[in-house]
Parts: structure tokens; sequence; C-alpha cells
């Protein structure tokens, strides 16, 4: 910067370098008035910054080091940071807290420095035109200092959110849970104690079943097994690794049959919500082959890709004719819910079956793709 502002202004570098020398000496003698005007700016706007504790102390702290870089950017003739990135550490605060201050509130406090910093250097230049490259090359370092640290406090801060977010998305799935068990679980538990009280009590010939009593206590008891699974599926938690959950899941059935897992692929391809639909689409699909397909094995895979995820459960078992509600055992509610998830998760999802030769259920997710560092 130093040698172009010299051959572009006609003087020697040497007398460039002492005007640059001489601008960095005014920057850091300027310190204290513009810091002070600074923490009155924050007060007259009635800044979040100042009324939150401890933060001014640090802001006027940061401002301190951004004014130090700027001197030595000038001095130095080129951009230069102490490599350090918590610009306004304040505005993001510890992870977890309810106190945090949004990127708006970093916006104006970072604007206001930056009109301050540059209307304070500016009289200067007024007093002494030569300097007027000096002025300039302290502005772009002040505007690439401070645009460079507003833009990792702001992608700190999102990363805040989106935490809190699916910290919520857990409690809520929680709570739903809680309540489909304590509400309509405890009714059902009664309705079913209810219909056996009746056949031992049953005036009826014991030789001679109540049908309807029968059919009510199968379907009471086929409800009560779809809302354990329902509530199981509200209280999991955030899937962490897809491989890991299905692993722990296949050592939880104590299956009798092969069951045979494998992953490929980079999971954190995969957005996480992808991640989670995968999991529960595929624990239903393994689940429907063990309780109803009767195999010696089931094959379970998983390949995620930058640009898509594909995912099967594969059994040798009895299978089914695709469409006749007699004989398929993913009829109803249960391939609805899982088509729903993998159309959540912005995929599709397919089942083949042909009887006496097994099942495939298949889940293809395109991916928004992955650029590698």
């Amino acid at each position: 910067m130093a040698e172009d502002t010299a051959q572009g202004s006609g003087w020697p570098p040497r007398e460039v370098s002492e005007r640059h020398e001489r601008f960095a000496a005014l920057i850091r003698a300027e310190r204290t008035a513009i810091l002070a005007s600074y923490a009155k700016s924050l007060e007259a706007s009635n800044s979040p910054v100042v009324a939150e504790p401890g933060a001014r102390d640090r802001a006027m702290t940061n401002a301190a080091e951004i004014i130090a870089e700027v001197a030595a950017s000038v001095r130095g003739g080129e951009i230069r940071t102490d490599g350090r990135s918590d610009m306004l550490p304040w505005m993001t605060g510890a992870a977890g807290t309810e106190s945090q201050l949004s990127p708006a509130d970093l916006l104006r406090a970072a604007a206001a420095f930056f009109d301050i910093v540059v209307t304070s250097l500016a009289r200067h230049v007024k007093d002494d035109p030569e300097l007027l490259p000096c002025f300039t090359a302290a502005v772009v370092a002040l505007n690439e200092t401070i645009g460079r640290r507003v833009r990792e406090a702001t992608l700190a801060y999102t990363g805040y959110l989106l935490e809190r977010v699916d910290q919520a998305h857990i409690d809520e799935r929680r709570r739903i849970a809680r309540d489909l068990h304590d509400r309509l679980g405890e009714g059902m538990s009664v309705a079913l104690r209810q219909l056996e009280l009746h056949e031992i009590t049953s005036r009826e010939d014991p030789l001679t079943p109540n049908v309807r009593a029968a059919t009510a206590k199968q379907a009471i008891t086929e409800a009560m097994r779809r809302l354990r699974v329902l509530t199981s599926d509200l209280r999991q938690d955030t899937v962490r690794s897809l491989e890991n959950a299905l692993i722990q899941y296949i050592d939880s059935i104590a299956a009798a049959p092969d069951v045979r897992l494998r992953v490929s692929g980079d999971e954190t391809w995969a957005p996480r919500a992808v991640i989670d639909e995968a999991f529960l689409i595929l624990r239903e699909a393994i689940r429907n082959a063990l309780r109803h397909g009767d195999p010696r094995m089931v094959l379970i895979g998983v390949a995620v890709a930058p640009h898509e995820l594909h995912a099967w459960v594969e059994d040798d078992g009895r299978g089914f004719t695709p469409g006749d509600p007699a004989t398929s055992v993913f009829t109803g509610t249960g391939l609805t819910s899982m088509r729903e998830r993998a159309a959540l998760a912005g995929g599709r999802l397919t089942v083949a079956s042909v009887p006496g030769q097994g099942t495939l259920v298949e889940l293809l997710v395109p991916l928004p793709g992955h650029v590698d560092e």
C-alpha cells in the first residue's frame, strides 16, 4: 500500500513512509477521545450494549484493539490484525444464556464506532491535505477489520439460534409424548382392563367367546402398541450418528434372524433433519420386516454421497403382493407415515415385494451438495 501511494503521488517513498508513520501516531493519540465519544454515543442511543452487564467494558476493550489494528495497518502499509476472531463477543455471549444481543445491535454499534473514528481522523486531513492517502488507508483498514469481525460474530449468533431451535424442537416433542402417555395412554389402559374384567365376569357361556369384546380388546392392544411407538419416536433425541443409532436399535431388538448393516459415506453431508427422518423410516422398515416377514436375513444399507442419501432395508421373508390390503404389512398409516417422513426430508420412498421372495424398502433423498475445503 505504501509503495503504491508513493508511485501515485510522486512523493519519494521515504516521505510517504514518514507521513504514514505520523498519521499512525495521530490515530493512537486520538484513542482516548474516540473511546469516550463511542461510549457517549452508545448511551445516547440507549444501545443494549451498555445495558448488558459487563458488555460496555468489553465493547471498549474491543474498540481499543480495533484502533490499534488500524494504526498498525496504516504504519505498515497493509491491513494487519492481531489474529483473533472475537470482535465484540458481548454480541453473541456464552452459549445457552438468555441475554443474547442480536446482529442488529451489533451492526448499529459497529456503525456508530465506524462513524466516530472516521469523523475524528478526517479533521487531521482538513488541516493537512497531504494526509489524505493515509486517511484513505485508515478507512479501508477500519472497514475491513470491523467487517470481518462482524461477519464472524453474526455466524456465531446464527449457530446459537440454531441450537436453541433444535432444543425447542426436542422439548416440544417430549411434551407431546408426555401428554399422549398421560391423557390417552391411561384411558386406553383402563378400557383394556375393563374388557378383561368383562371377560372374567361375563355370564355368558365360557365356551362361547364374546367376539365383540375380543375384537375390541385386540384393537385397543394394537392402539396401545402404536401409541408406545409414537411416544418413543417423539422422545427420540436428535440423531447424532445414523450408523450408531441403527446399531443401538438392532442390538436392542435381539433379533433371531441375521441382521447386517453397512454404512458408507460422510454423514455430515446430510442435514440433521434428513438424518433424523432417515433413522425413523429405517427403524420402521426393520421392525416391519422382523415382525411380519419372518425372514432369515435382513440387509440394511446407507450410502451418503454429496448429492444424495440412499438407504434401504431388504429381507428374504414371506413378502406380499403390493396393493393387496389383505397381505401387505405396509398398508394404512404405516406406509403413509413413512412416505410422509420421506417427503418431509425432501425425498421419496419406494416399496417392492414379491410373495415368497421378500421385501425391499428404499429411501432416496437428494442433498444440496458438498464442496470439499
